[in-house]
């Protein structure tokens, strides 16, 4: 083929391959199902600073006869992915951080874990500098000479670093409620 010419059945020119009419409705839901157990295990795992190495015990309570059976399908999966170290069924043990997952309430029983006292100020002291930190971006916006001189990509900068630590706030909020709970 001469150089510059071009060949209309290149592979990178083919169109991508739509869906061939296969889809399972059902396997779409499990595995939906499967990755949200494990984001909302790993986000509270996450937000309660238990060890990334610890493996905790999870318990299912009020599950369903298809949340049992679907627990008991990826059982090996959800535990090596959310680092579960046991995965049973029953009643909410105490001291247990809850996570209402569609039917079901998971309880992760994190007394022995984690130090609950650490925790719960090391929160509040990340609350107290989210909330500095919102209250310097909000006396920025008030101020009329910054949002009328400075160009319109920093003040909208700005809107979304408060709105990014809102939403930080909340969810630090959230965890907070959790270990008080507990």
């Amino acid at each position: 083929m001469p150089k510059g010419e071009r060949r209309d059945n290149l592979l990178m020119l083919t169109e991508w391959p739509s869906h061939l009419g296969v889809q399972n409705a059902d396997a779409d839901a499990e595995i939906g199902w499967l990755i949200k157990f494990v984001t909302e295990v790993r986000s509270v795992r996450a937000e309660m600073n238990v060890p990334a190495g610890a493996k905790v015990p999870l318990v299912i309570a009020g599950a369903p006869t298809a949340t049992k059976a679907r627990a008991a399908a990826h059982d090996e999966t959800l535990k090596r992915l959310a680092r579960i170290d046991t995965l049973d069924f029953g009643q909410t043990p105490p001291g247990s951080v809850q996570i209402v997952l569609d039917e079901a309430t998971l309880a992760m029983p994190l007394a022995g874990v984690i130090d609950i006292g650490a925790e719960s100020e090391r929160l509040k002291r990340e609350i107290d500098k989210i909330g500095s930190e919102i209250a310097q971006i909000d006396a920025k916006l008030a101020n009329e000479k910054f949002v009328s001189r400075a160009p319109e990509h920093v003040v909208e900068e700005q809107r979304e670093r408060k709105t990014d630590a809102e939403a930080t706030a909340v969810k630090l909020e959230q965890a907070l409620k959790r270990l008080e709970a507990l």
